[in-house]
């Protein structure tokens, strides 16, 4: 069953999820003596991990990885890479080891072998996973409708991540190019948090909930497969 944690205030928000992924994490530390935790872009992450950057526990003995990237190289306009080191493995936590999704290949298709070949080096198990929620019902890089999405949704699909071919739209701008976590290798964690802000994504995420359109509203297919780890935390 679904958690789901509201808060009047976007503070109070961070202040609980920070506490509560500091907690994973250190559990995973001293469950197996390693933890991991898959981060994802985007601006309303960005004080959450400033504040996880500053808490106190082993972090190298953390592996932190990305949910999914834009095909631009680290340092570019729009690279989830970028905005992961400069917010999060800062202060404590950049002791943690950090595996990008970005690699020299020209295409997201021509990289996903060798960016399958460095996710294979993650330490197991997958202790937490944090995503986001956009307004087009997307979450990771499993945009609707997208280029490669079947195969990134299939339930028979072994890899932990693959290429994207989102279509351009407010929501993605011109970055339609992506790597993304499969959705097995997101259900793989034992922890998932779907961190939500403001009224319209709340509506998408409820309206997803009763959805059986997977490739129209592709968090859909997290929420009816993975429901059961799943923490949404949502503030307006």
């Amino acid at each position: 069953m679904i958690e789901e944690f509201f808060f009047a205030q976007r503070a109070e928000l961070f202040e609980a999820l920070t506490k509560h992924c500091a907690n994973v994490l250190r559990r995973g530390v001293e469950t197996h003596d390693h933890a991991t935790v898959f981060v994802s872009g985007g601006s309303t992450p960005l004080p959450l991990y400033r504040q996880l950057s500053r808490q106190e526990l082993s972090w190298k003995k953390v592996d932190i990885a990305l949910v999914d990237e834009r095909w631009v190289n680290p340092g570019q306009p729009g690279s989830n890479e970028t905005a992961i080191v400069d917010n999060l493995l800062q202060n404590r936590a950049s002791e943690a080891a950090f595996f990008g999704m970005k690699t020299a290949a020209g295409t997201a298709t021509e990289g996903e072998v060798q960016c399958e070949t460095r996710y294979r080096r993650i330490h197991c198990p997958f202790d937490l996973c944090i995503l986001g929620l956009g307004a087009d019902g997307h979450t990771a890089s499993l945009f609707p409708h997208a280029g490669n999405l079947a195969y990134a949704l299939d339930e028979n699909n072994a890899r932990l991540c693959t290429h994207i071919q989102a279509r351009e739209s407010a929501v993605t701008g011109k970055f339609t190019e992506r790597m993304t976590l499969t959705l097995n290798a997101i259900r793989a964690c034992n922890t998932i948090i779907l961190l939500i802000t403001g009224e319209e994504k709340l509506e998408v995420y409820r309206t997803a909930l009763h959805s059986q359109d997977t490739l129209g509203l592709p968090v859909s297919a997290l929420l009816h497969s993975a429901g059961s780890k799943v923490s949404v935390y949502w503030a307006p």
